[in-house]
């Protein structure tokens, strides 16, 4: 009689206890996780800090804390699971060094909470809304990697300088000359003066350079250390120009993972422009291409401006975007052709680059 009396008693406790914690566990429980910074390059180092408050007096033996970190809106294979035991009225906090090895905007969206109750007989489940996300920039390219073509570019670029007039910087009248424009004649002075006299302009100094990094794939197959390339010699170029006081312009046909268009940044020249133009990089996805190369050249022929630069780097060079490259330079010079490719079979493609050399003005290469 009093092991039944016992086993009664035990049996009372064990669904009293389930009930009170089946009721009562997540009330004033709360989570939270944090990343400490919210900008950094890649390879470096964050924190990860994770706060759990247990604000009642029912203790909690055992809560597992678990979230998924996404990396540009897809799963990255980022997990994180830590076990609390955590009693009344306490609040934990852990903090771990995170590391991040690739470029992106790292978010942490939902945490799941599972606890048990005292005897561990009955699981619970909540889902906790939170927000926490990192952008991590790319890592620039050496500026020494592409010297010679950024020469030639400044080089260009400072020719123009002094044959390019700016039409709203009015600098006197002078003399009619054969190779002026008849829009250029001021009526009214020569009218006064009896012969015919022109106006002439100061000589630009705003020009600018427009960087296109494009996402075409030669095969079905993507190399995303080619491409990746091409993204740290678009971030080293930007950079490098805008701190030598030369304004920049960017533009991709890949995929804003987080706006899902094409990303573009207008021109600027500033180390807060730099930043945005580096979170636009990281937040590209090159695995997919919105227009077409060949079609991005051929628009680029109607909306030039005469006194910009323009520079492509592309991995692809079919002969659809040698075609369209060798058009566009039909109409200006003041472009050029970067292109990383990898040294994985280099040598099967060394004559193929080699003619290109030749066919392409302006066409450099990099071994990735």
């Amino acid at each position: 009689m009093a092991v039944l009396i016992i086993l009664i008693v035990v049996g009372l406790m064990l669904w009293i206890q389930k009930k009170v914690y089946q009721k009562y566990w997540n009330k004033r429980l709360t989570a939270e996780v944090k990343l400490r910074d919210q900008y950094m390059f890649e390879g470096e180092e964050t924190e990860l800090i994770e706060v759990m408050t247990n604000n009642k007096l029912l203790p909690l033996p055992w809560v597992q804390l678990k979230f998924q970190i996404t990396r540009n809106g897809k799963t990255d294979n980022l997990f994180k699971s830590d076990i609390f035991n955590i009693l009344f009225h306490q609040q934990i906090t852990r903090k771990s060094k995170l590391q991040l090895k690739r470029r992106g905007v790292y978010q942490i969206h939902k945490l799941d909470l599972l606890s048990y109750d005292m005897f561990i007989t009955s699981k619970f489940v909540k889902m906790v809304d939170n927000y926490a996300q990192i952008t991590v920039y790319p890592v620039s390219m050496a500026k020494e990697t592409f010297d010679v073509p950024y020469e030639k570019m400044i080089g260009t670029m400072a020719t123009k300088r002094y044959t390019v007039e700016d039409p709203f910087l009015f600098k006197g009248i002078r003399d009619y000359q054969p190779y002026d424009s008849f829009k250029s004649i001021n009526f009214k002075a020569s009218a006064r003066g009896g012969k015919w006299l022109v106006n002439t302009h100061e000589y630009t100094v705003d020009q600018t350079v427009h960087v296109l990094l494009l996402t075409d794939k030669s095969t079905n197959y993507y190399e995303e250390p080619v491409y990746e390339a091409g993204l740290r010699l678009a971030a080293a170029m930007i950079s490098r120009l805008e701190r030598d006081g030369v304004p920049a312009s960017f533009y991709s046909n890949g995929l804003d993972s987080i706006e899902k268009q094409e990303p573009q940044v207008g021109a600027g020249c500033s180390e807060n422009h730099i930043d945005s133009v580096l979170e636009t990089l990281a937040r590209l996805d090159m695995t997919v291409t919105e227009t077409e190369g060949p079609q991005v050249l051929e628009n680029l022929q109607e909306k030039r401006q005469a006194e910009d630069y323009y520079v492509i780097i592309s991995a692809c060079y079919s002969k659809e975007m040698v075609q369209k490259y060798n058009e566009l330079r039909a109409y200006t010079d003041a472009c050029m052709w970067l292109a990383p490719i990898s040294e994985v079979g280099f040598l099967d493609m060394e004559l193929r680059i080699q003619n290109l050399e030749k066919d392409v003005k302006d066409f450099y290469f990099y071994k990735v």
